[in-house]
């Protein structure tokens, strides 16, 4: 491995998020082409070893990851940022979006209230007025977030559907949910 490489490698391993490859050329003041070249170089190297590792492309962002295959395999030794309840929130969020928060609340109960706070400190879920109630989207940090390799909403909604639990054959209703 080049010597360049290793500094890309390094500091997408130090980001611990996806990041852009003007934001590592700056950081390591390599040319972006150079940047851009390592990282597909790098992403090449992981598949070949079949590592447990994956240095993938999210929009225009770059990162480094569990595959997912792995990734229950992982979690006790690093927990998930949120709890699974508000994963769970953020799941049906994005397979119903946009959803109001009042009919969201009406399939998990009151504690969509903070779940919903939560998402939105964290600008993973967009809020707008829709009468005495917000509609609720994903934002556009939602798939960085969740690792998604997917930015469009579609693609969104069928990964996060599959994580809610709902199967691909199921309808999504109100009614088909259960309160926690």
């Amino acid at each position: 491995m080049s010597e360049e490489r290793g500094i890309v490698e390094a500091a997408l391993f130090s980001a611990g998020k996806p990041v852009t490859p003007e934001d590592i050329a700056e950081s390591t003041k390599l040319p972006v082409e150079q940047v851009i070249s390592s990282l597909k170089g790098i992403r090449k190297a992981y598949d070949s070893m079949k590592s447990a590792l994956e240095v993938t492309q999210i929009g225009k962002k770059w990162t480094i990851q569990i595959r997912s295959e792995y990734t229950e395999k992982a979690r006790f030794f690093a927990p998930p940022e949120l709890p699974e309840d508000v994963v769970k929130t953020a799941a049906l969020i994005a397979y119903h979006q946009p959803i109001r928060q009042s009919d969201l609340g009406d399939m998990i109960g009151e504690k969509v209230y903070d779940h919903v706070k939560m998402l939105r400190g964290l600008n993973l879920v967009s809020a707008r007025p829709e009468g005495r109630t917000l509609s609720l989207t994903t934002s556009r940090q939602f798939p960085d977030f969740f690792g998604l390799k997917a930015t469009a909403r579609k693609e969104i909604k069928k990964f996060m559907g599959e994580r809610a639990g709902l199967k691909k054959e199921e309808k999504p209703s109100i009614e088909t949910e259960t309160h926690d």
